[in-house]
């Protein structure tokens, strides 16, 4: 009797995974006092989204029995309803977390004796990871920022400290998913140079405002992706910007934008947020210029002196306090007129006082950018040469500021 039962058993399983091949098939054998029966339980496929219903199969080899076998899906807000004969369907919820989720089987047998046997029969509910705009959920505190360099906010170093980046998470539409971003910081000094360059993996996702299932989430992403790994719950909603030394007055970019390493699709360059901050120096900074000055006026022009072609010059800039722009006049004192900075001799160069107005640091202001360290102008000399009458320069001048 018990093997020609094993036969029956073995030829059913056989006819039916014929019949459901594009099914998964999850057999579970139940026991009661009186009798043993396998229930096959099958799902219409292999992974599901919030929103989706779930369709499930029981299938029973002895339909005489008098047994009743109910299916449980452990989902809250959750239950398989029998829509015909052994078929059941149930509708996860949009607020479902990404996981697996076991089905059940509450058995009563005929004694009126209710049982719950566990089954190998897993439902897979994933996350839609649709991008959404990086606009409607991020902004930057305490302080914006600009939205180009000209517009940079400056800031004094403990408010750049405290820059953090804010998601807010209930600004996330329904049914996007998590959303995998990569927060990318750079300093840049007044010439352009980058100094220092910071990249940030994070992710976030619409709150439904449940911590148990913000931890839930932070487990599955760390498991998932060796990228974000270091994540903590609370980056979920901030991250802070850290920095290391802050250079006088340079350029701070926060660039954010999904991470296309992790969804597949096209890069849009439009979907990005891009922030400027500027970090405040001293008011007034002090520099070295070597020049190359061209004489047009010398209010002692009879007692000619023989000029050379170099200017070595320390130079005092006054700096605007909101924009770090230098302004365009500044004093200066060194050596004049002479063929190398050091060369000083008799009939040749000298010592001076410079006021010199830099047109290239105007243009600057108004948005026209030379190279950073070229400055070109017209000067005004109080000029000592050796042994000579001092004298008052006017002169055209082309430098090099280090």
């Amino acid at each position: 009797m018990l093997k020609l039962k094993l036969h029956y058993h073995l030829i059913f399983c056989v006819l039916f995974s014929w019949s459901m091949q594009a099914q998964q098939i999850y057999p579970t054998l139940i026991r009661t006092s009186l009798e043993d029966e396998i229930i096959i339980l099958s799902l219409d496929r292999s992974v599901y989204f919030p929103g989706d219903t779930v369709r499930l199969t029981l299938q029973r080899n002895d339909s005489a029995t008098a047994i009743i076998v109910t299916p449980i899906l452990i989902i809250e807000g959750t239950t398989l309803k029998s829509i015909s004969n052994n078929i059941y369907c149930a509708l996860i919820p949009q607020t479902c977390a990404p996981g697996p989720y076991r089905v059940r089987l509450g058995v009563l047998d005929v004694q009126g004796r209710r049982f719950v046997y566990e089954t190998d029969c897993i439902v897979i509910v994933e996350e839609y990871q649709v991008i959404e705009q990086i606009s409607n959920y991020v902004h930057i505190e305490p302080q914006a920022g600009g939205e180009d360099i000209q517009s940079a906010v400056t800031l004094d170093r403990n408010q750049i400290r405290n820059l953090r980046v804010i998601f807010q998470r209930d600004s996330i539409r329904l049914g996007k998913g998590p959303q995998f971003v990569t927060i990318r910081t750079t300093v840049q000094l007044r010439d352009g140079a980058t100094v220092q360059s910071f990249e940030r993996r994070v992710l976030t996702f619409r709150s439904d405002n449940d911590p148990n299932r913000d931890r839930a989430m932070l487990i599955q992403y760390r498991t998932a992706y060796g990228a974000y790994a270091a994540i903590r719950a609370e980056e979920f909603t901030q991250v802070r910007i850290h920095l290391d030394s802050l250079p006088d007055w340079a350029i701070i970019k926060i660039n954010i934008e999904p991470d296309y390493t992790i969804k597949i699709g096209g890069y849009d360059r439009s979907n990005s947020y891009t922030r400027y901050f500027r970090i405040r120096g001293p008011k007034i900074e002090v520099g070295f210029s070597l020049g190359i000055p061209k004489v047009f006026f010398d209010t002692q022009a009879k007692d000619t002196i023989e000029y050379g072609n170099t200017s070595a010059m320390i130079r005092f800039y006054h700096v605007d306090y909101v924009t770090g722009e230098r302004f365009p006049v500044n004093f200066g004192l060194g050596t004049f007129g002479v063929n190398s900075p050091v060369d000083v001799n008799v009939g040749r160069g000298g010592f001076a006082l410079s006021l010199f107005l830099d047109v290239a640091q105007l243009t600057r202001i108004l948005g026209i950018d030379f190279i950073k360290k070229i400055t070109a102008g017209l000067e005004m000399v109080q000029f000592f040469p050796i042994k000579k009458k001092a004298r008052l320069l006017i002169d055209a001048q082309v430098s090099i500021s280090l």
